[in-house]
């Protein structure tokens, strides 16, 4: 990787991600080793110099920042954060960086780390995150954050996991972060880092439908499924612990003159695999959460189209960048150029590559 960013250069990424505007943005990997801390560090320093007199807010769904790699004993970039900053992090995490961190508050949220604590630096040096997963929690936080600093910008480290949301209207923005840790070669780095992509930018549900099913999960929290049947009427809501292994359920309850399908929860393959074997779902409208919530393989892609199902989100999210890293796992790495052209040449998404440290 490049070496160490300029000041200049951290403008130009604030302004390619139009800090400015937004309140909040994640970050999220392809996969471990994708390089989403270093670009969170930088993201951070691209904020203090186009906003020096904003506030940042930080914190992580899961554990991230940590010296190594708590599976693979590796090396791994840590989280810096400057004097004054916020911090949201679990309480046995606090003490396993070097900045000095005065306790603001305790959030009330509860993690395999302990309760999250609301901190603000004192000093600057590393940090540790560990945050909670569930987005519910990530939404607190924030509310949080904003009664201490209402303008403050909320950074993410976050993940496309099944079980991590990083998304489902948490941040209006996210930044893609894919590296050839996650493929054997640039091509297929590519390819992965396009159906990303695709799933990150998928189209809104209509505005008077989303407004509706916002509604229904606020007034039903357990809900896992809104069905819509006719223009503007939810016909029936499921209460579910999980999508997976209740997809027959979720089949059972579709009829004929369904059009619009909304699963809260990780849309997987598995799930929509389920579906496909109602004769029932087919011409309809297919909605998560957000981009982050799909995770579709591409055989059961085909499938939907067959059907004529097509996907949508209830909170569409800004995807200004792309972040390449052309080290892989085992330290080498591939041609910078080459690598970026590549990956542009399958998206529509600016794409880019960033120095080694971000701090």
């Amino acid at each position: 990787m490049r070496q160490k960013m300029s000041v200049s250069e951290h403008i130009r990424l604030a302004e390619q991600l139009n800090l400015k505007a937004l309140s909040s943005i994640a970050i999220v990997g392809l996969g471990k080793d994708a390089g989403k801390t270093t670009v969170l560090n930088h993201i951070m320093r691209a904020a203090e110099q186009a906003m020096p007199k904003r506030s940042l807010a930080i914190t992580s769904i899961g554990r991230d920042g940590e010296p190594e790699d708590v599976v693979t004993g590796n090396v791994k970039p840590r989280v810096y954060v400057k004097k004054g900053q916020l911090v949201a992090t679990a309480r046995r995490s606090i003490m396993r960086g070097d900045a000095s961190l005065e306790v603001l508050s305790l959030s009330g949220i509860r993690t395999a780390e302990g309760e999250v604590a609301i901190l603000q630096a004192r000093s600057n040096g590393f940090v540790e995150l560990a945050g909670p997963s569930i987005a519910s929690d990530i939404r607190e936080l924030e509310a949080q954050f904003r009664k201490i600093s209402p303008d403050c910008l909320m950074l993410v480290d976050g993940a496309l996991s099944r079980n991590s949301p990083a998304g489902g209207g948490l941040t209006e923005a996210v930044v893609l972060v894919g590296g050839m840790a996650n493929a054997s070669n640039i091509e297929e780095l590519a390819h992965k880092i396009k159906k990303q992509v695709t799933n990150l930018t998928r189209p809104a549900l209509d505005q008077d439908l989303r407004a509706l099913a916002s509604d229904a999960f606020s007034d039903h929290p357990k809900a896992r499924v809104l069905i819509f049947s006719g223009p503007g009427e939810i016909r029936r809501i499921l209460e579910l612990p999980a999508l997976i292994g209740h997809g027959e359920e979720i089949k059972k309850a579709l009829l004929p003159d369904d059009t619009v399908l909304v699963l809260r929860g990780a849309m997987t393959s598995r799930v929509v695999s389920e579906l496909l074997n109602s004769e029932h779902f087919e011409k309809i409208k297919l909605v998560a959460e957000d981009g982050t919530r799909y995770f579709i393989d591409d055989q059961t892609m085909k499938r939907l189209a067959q059907r004529d199902v097509t996907l949508h989100v209830l909170h569409p999210l800004l995807l200004p960048l792309v972040i390449v890293n052309p080290k892989a796992v085992d330290g080498h790495a591939v041609d910078v150029d080459s690598l970026i052209h590549t990956v542009s040449s399958e998206i529509a998404v600016p794409v880019a590559q960033l120095g080694a440290s971000g701090w």
